[in-house]
């Protein structure tokens, strides 16, 4: 019976052991953007205190507890050692994540002439009066202009 009870106490000694690791981790690493190397050192470093708080609890007869002030313990030390690697490789600037994905429109610099068809082109003409349009922003309205640029989204595909 003893024999049975001392495998309940190890099993769930190990869970938790391994729920805490694993909570101190999130807890830890956050939902931040965070550099290449102090994502590293997160993980690495609670992976070494908890073994090292293991081993150390494990002589005062609490190795769960020294598992678990190990893992949070190791996990903070190794982010900011990993902080000061990403700070000395990128400089102040954040790690590049790539191009951004939303579009952006300077609404002063629309060729809108290159978006219309002759069509159009020709009925803007007729109402302006004139044949030599250089600026057809000039000569639309604000209306017209939408229609122009959600027409060309579309055709993009945004």
């Amino acid at each position: 019976m003893k024999m049975k009870s001392f495998f309940r106490i190890a099993c769930l000694d190990k869970l938790a052991i391994a729920s805490i690791l694993l909570g101190a981790s999130v807890l830890i690493s956050g939902c931040a953007s965070t550099g290449y190397y102090e994502d590293r050192g997160t993980l690495a470093g609670a992976a070494t205190g908890a073994v090292l708080g293991t081993i150390i609890g494990n002589q005062s007869g609490e190795p769960g507890e020294g598992a678990a002030v190990g893992a949070v313990a190791g996990a903070l030390i190794g982010r900011e050692l990993g902080r000061k690697r990403d700070q000395a490789d990128y400089g102040s600037r954040p790690p590049y994540d790539g191009p951004s994905s939303a579009p952006v429109y300077d609404a002063t610099r629309v060729d809108y002439g290159a978006l219309m068809t002759e069509d159009e082109k020709r009925r803007i003409r007729q109402r302006a009066g004139r044949d030599d349009i250089v600026n057809w922003s000039d000569y639309l309205t604000p209306d017209e202009k939408r229609r122009l640029l959600e027409r060309t989204d579309q055709s993009i595909g945004f």
